[in-house]
């Protein structure tokens, strides 16, 4: 019976860490097609496209640091708690979606807990 929960809690760690990949990886496509559609005077004295670059570095930062949760290898408790200290910290979630992926990380800390 352990075994299944842990084989389950597993699966609902990669399947959160998918949603929330595919939900940077969302943002990051918008960020670069507003980089790519920006209008063409003079992008290095425009404070909005400089905003636009640092956004597109920080949304890179953001994957790599993603990737490096799940590639590491670690426990699931351990890689619910990165991915917990992760949404807290990341800048591109919106409140709803993050107090959606907090419960939920939250859920699966608690049930490893009571193993």
């Amino acid at each position: 019976m352990s075994a299944t929960l842990g084989i389950q809690t597993q699966t609902v760690v990669t399947d959160l860490w998918q949603a929330i990949e595919a939900h940077l990886t969302q943002e990051k496509q918008r960020i670069f097609d507003e980089i790519v559609n920006y209008p063409p005077p003079i992008p290095a004295c425009d404070v909005q496209f400089n905003f636009l670059l640092a956004e597109r570095a920080e949304i890179l930062q953001a994957l790599r640091q993603l990737h490096g949760i799940l590639g590491a290898e670690q426990s699931v408790a351990d890689q619910a708690r990165a991915m917990h200290s992760f949404v807290e910290s990341c800048q591109f979630f919106d409140d709803a979606l993050q107090a959606s992926l907090l419960a939920k990380l939250e859920g699966v800390l608690d049930e490893q807990c009571s193993l």
